[in-house]
């Protein structure tokens, strides 16, 4: 039956191609780091969270800014006839006030300010890692869609193939129609599978545009062909990193230092601060034409903390438990943070394993038997169901392959985000 040899022929030419068959690129290619620096660029809730840095970075000279001056206009001593002249204390007075803090509240007031601004630039870190996290993780996504798309094509083709050859053998009497309507059937859902996938494609590229805020519309591209890279670490590196370079603990130990210096201030409130004043005052001539002298006047004023066990001791512990407070929110939080990096280091480390199982046994057996019931089926040897099974199997382990291959790529954006560095590979 030359046909039927022509179609096995055609069969086993694509069961001979690559698992990983990369067409022609019709769109842009999309990059990875392009794309993350364009978020970093125009992403709005970095930007927004750059500009709250900024308004409390202007925060800081406020803080250790001294009170406005108080400029004062006033008249002393008139007498009820209005007169300026019978009384010689009768004067109009201009004087100028300035409060001065106790020595060290002011530097310690900056710094406070200074703690706050840090902790709070730290917001911008945090965003961009879970952007740059948000960014990688509908990229790989959008790289599986079209990694299914192939996979899911070209073993569309095949069974497109295999349908032929049982066609040709039911029209000679060698095969069932039940053979035909079994791959017929695997077709139609490959068919819908395609479908779907240019879906999930729409709606990830959608996402992805928000992420970076590119108008929507823009052609997108396709990703780069993801390969399995292993990323090798330990976990104890991965923790101590995290202490330095995760921006919730910096944030934290920075709030830590700012309740700190305002413990140290309150206690400087045990102590007076002061007001200076500066007057002048002018008086007119006598009735008999006496020159009056005009006059001036100074003043030192202080206040007198007499109630600072209601006060300023209650500051003092109100500060001191603030300073608890937030140290017990920081060990909490480590915890939870080394918690997060060891659970997702066990799942990148189970993932690592699961695709090099793929790779190197269960993929490559597969395609063995694949081409083995072919082989024989040709023969008689296996009926139609058992080379449509194993061609199916073999098409569902390519797909779990790059699905565990994105949920690496994955894995390893969330691990970058919560021990707030990237990793070099």
């Amino acid at each position: 039956m030359p046909r039927a040899v022509c179609l096995f022929l055609s069969c086993l030419f694509l069961l001979s191609l690559p698992v990983s068959v990369s067409s022609q690129p019709t769109k842009p290619v999309l990059n990875l780091d392009q794309l993350i620096q364009e978020a970093l660029e125009n992403n709005p809730e970095i930007l927004a969270a750059k500009k709250r840095g900024e308004v409390y970075r202007e925060k800081v000279p406020q803080a250790s800014a001294l009170e406005d001056p108080m400029l004062e206009f006033g008249i002393l001593n008139l007498p009820t006839n209005f007169s300026f002249r019978d009384e010689d204390m009768t004067m109009k007075e201009v004087g100028i006030s300035q409060k001065f803090p106790f020595p060290g509240k002011r530097p310690l007031m900056r710094e406070m300010a200074e703690k706050e601004a840090e902790a709070v630039s730290t917001d911008i870190e945090d965003k961009t890692n879970r952007i740059i996290k948000e960014v990688k993780t509908v990229y790989f996504e959008i790289s599986h869609v079209y990694r299914a798309k192939e996979v899911t094509q070209r073993n569309k083709q095949i069974l497109e193939t295999l349908a032929k050859i049982a066609e040709t053998r039911y029209a000679t009497g060698e095969g069932i129609q039940q053979d035909v309507l079994k791959a017929d059937v695997q077709i139609s859902q490959m068919a819908d599978e395609l479908i779907m996938l240019n879906q999930k494609r729409v709606a990830l590229e959608a996402k992805l545009f928000s992420l970076i805020d590119r108008p929507q519309g823009w052609p997108a591209g396709e990703p780069e062909e993801l390969n399995f890279r292993r990323f090798t670490f330990t976990l104890e590196e991965l923790q101590n990193t995290a202490l330095d370079f995760n921006p919730t603990l910096k944030a934290m130990k920075t709030m830590i230092e700012a309740k700190e210096k305002a413990n140290d201030l309150a206690k400087l409130d045990y102590y007076p601060d002061f007001r200076v004043r500066f007057a002048y005052g002018q008086r007119d001539d006598s009735p008999d034409g006496m020159d009056r002298k005009n006059m001036l006047t100074g003043m030192v004023e202080m206040n007198i903390p007499i109630f600072f066990e209601s006060k300023q001791s209650r500051k003092v512990a109100e500060t001191l438990s603030d300073i608890q407070t937030f140290q017990a929110q920081y060990r909490a939080m480590k915890n939870e943070i080394f918690y997060m990096i060891a659970s997702m280091a066990s799942m990148v480390q189970r993932t690592e394993r699961q695709l090099e199982l793929y790779k190197t046994g269960i993929i490559p057996q597969a395609g063995i038997q694949v081409k083995s019931a072919l082989s024989a089926y040709t023969v008689n040897k296996v009926d139609f169901m058992t080379l449509l099974d194993s061609q199916m199997t073999l098409y569902r382990y390519e797909l779990e392959y790059h699905e565990a291959l994105t949920e690496y790529e994955k894995n390893l954006a969330s691990l970058e985000a919560a021990v707030g560095k990237r990793f070099q590979r």
